[in-house]
């Protein structure tokens, strides 16, 4: 019986015109019934509430494992990048190769031109414009172009 059906059948215990108690035995019975399942529903929102609670503590500590093993993979892929200084290698367990790359650096970006500023919550330098600028032989103050050799490891 439902914590509903069991709130029903009270109610039936009880005589509509008068308002007396019909049935005693019967309704100790309900009452105890309802209380139980009261209590069980408490009991199971507490249990939900901790199994919730201990969800967000392993998810926490999910994620500090997740940046730790992050943090060690990228300290790997930066000792092989300078282990092998652009050399290509390859072996029947991993292949690593290197794709060039460019990267715009701004030095100064008060100095940058409005045109090659984006806006926003505030400016800043838009690297994409900069990039195509300095590609297409305009000087740019307090921006250069920087070539890289960038690992993978596939």
């Amino acid at each position: 019986m439902t914590l509903y059906e069991v709130e029903r059948a009270i109610y039936e215990c009880i005589d509509e015109e008068t308002g007396e108690i019909i049935d005693f035995e019967r309704l100790n019975q309900l009452d105890m019934e309802k209380q139980s399942k009261i209590d069980n529903i408490a009991c199971w929102y507490k249990q939900l509430n901790a199994e919730t609670e201990a969800i967000n503590n392993e998810i926490e500590i999910l994620k500090i494992r997740r940046q730790k093993k992050k943090d060690n993979a990228e300290n790997l892929k930066n000792y092989l990048s300078e282990i092998l200084g652009g050399k290509k290698f390859e072996s029947s367990r991993a292949v690593i190769t290197w794709r060039k790359s460019e990267e715009v650096k701004i030095t100064d970006e008060d100095r940058l031109p409005a045109m090659l500023m984006r806006e926003k919550v505030t400016f800043e330098a838009d690297k994409k414009a900069i990039k195509e600028a300095i590609k297409s032989g305009q000087r740019i103050d307090g921006a250069y172009i920087e070539h890289k050799n960038n690992i993978s490891i596939n």
